[in-house]
This record gives C-alpha cells, sequence and structure tokens, in this order.
C-alpha cells in the first residue's frame, strides 16, 4: 500500500525529526544523508532538494535544539525587577548549557554550526541571546537601575564575556566543578559594571 504523498512543508519537518533522532543517538560526523534518506525511505537527492547540504540541515537541527535551550531559560515572573531578571536568566543560561552537555551531548556539540553560522546576518543562537540581553538592559536604563550606554552593545560584550561558561568548545575544556562560581562571579562583575559603569 502506497503512503499518501507528503507536502513540501511535511517531508521537510519529516527530514529534521529524523535526522535530529539520528544525530542525537550517533553524533553529527557518524550519520550521512543517505542514513536520513534511508530511515525516511526516501532517496539522498529529495533530502538534497530540501537542504542543500548536510551542513545546512545540521545547522537547521542545531539552530532549532539551541532554541529550545534558550527558550527554557525564559523568565515568567515579570514582576522581578529587570537586574534581577538579567542575573537569572544568565544563570540559568550557564546551567541549562551545563546540562545539555550532560543530557544532549551530540546535539549539544552541534551548537558551534550556529553559533559560527555566517548567513542571516551571523550567529543566529547568539543573536537570540543578546537580543534578551539587550531588552533586559534597556529596560534597567529606563528604570535608572543601570547607567546610561548602548543596550546593544553592552549586551554583545557581555556574551563574549560568557563564551567560556556557554560555548560548547570551551565547556568541554573546562573543569565541571568550577563553572557555577565561575558563572556567579562573572555575572556579579556584569551586574556591578551595568550600575556602576564609568561615563567617559
Amino acid at each position: 500500500m502506497r503512503r499518501p504523498r507528503r507536502s513540501a512543508e511535511e517531508t521537510r519537518e519529516a527530514i529534521l525529526e529524523t535526522a535530529e533522532r539520528l544525530f542525537r543517538a550517533r553524533g553529527y560526523a557518524a550519520v550521512s544523508i543517505a542514513d536520513i534518506a534511508g530511515e525516511l525511505g526516501m532517496s539522498p537527492a529529495n533530502v538534497f532538494k530540501h537542504f542543500r547540504s548536510k551542513l545546512t540541515l545540521g545547522r537547521a537541527i542545531a539552530y532549532r535544539h539551541a532554541r529550545r535551550l534558550a527558550e527554557r531559560c525564559s523568565i515568567e515572573d515579570l514582576s522581578d525587577p529587570p537586574d534581577r531578571r538579567l542575573t537569572t536568566f544568565l544563570s540559568r543560561l550557564s546551567r541549562e548549557h551545563v546540562r545539555d552537555k550532560r543530557e544532549n551531548q551530540y546535539l549539544f556539540e552541534m551548537i558551534p554550526l550556529v553559533l559560527e553560522d555566517p548567513a542571516k546576518g551571523g550567529r543566529i543562537y547568539r543573536r537570540l541571546v543578546e537580543e534578551k540581553l539587550c531588552s533586559l538592559i534597556a529596560e534597567g536604563m529606563e528604570e535608572g537601575i543601570y547607567g546610561p550606554g548602548d543596550p546593544v552593545r553592552d549586551a554583545a560584550a557581555i556574551v563574549d564575556m560568557l563564551g567560556c561558561v556557554l560555548n560548547p568548545r570551551m565547556i568541554s575544556c573546562a573543569d565541571p566543578a568550577t563553572l557555577a562560581d565561575k558563572t556567579q562571579l562573572i555575572v556579579a562583575l556584569v551586574d556591578g559594571g551595568l550600575k556602576n559603569r564609568v561615563v567617559k
């Protein structure tokens, strides 16, 4: 019995779900487009019709995974002042990265595919984090909690500072026992710097 024909969107989603399952189980390097196509009962050419390369497919999956990771760090209690929400967000983001490395190692190791993605104007996962930080910093400035400055530039600098506790490649080289303390120190420095910035 022939399977009903999928729409282009349904086919794309099926490819993403199958590839994510295989990448999660075996790792990005160990899975080929032919493996994904075989699982779906289609030709590799059909996969390439939707994703022009394995790297493009990998980035799509890494972006979805990174976006879910960032969403887990969202702050539900909007009654807290912006400075508290910002420090909570940063602490939670670092904690989720460490947990994700432990529970979803293969997918977590794919995050650099989007951290270093030249498409869509730059590093797309980084931009998700920067936009959240920028919004909180701007709110803190409006309320007089933070000193005046450029929220966009500040957000970019904070992400750079947190690279040692967020970037999968750097986390892999770090002592897990020190990551939590290192994160809290960086977060405290960020909070103090935003509140007591030196005006030139």
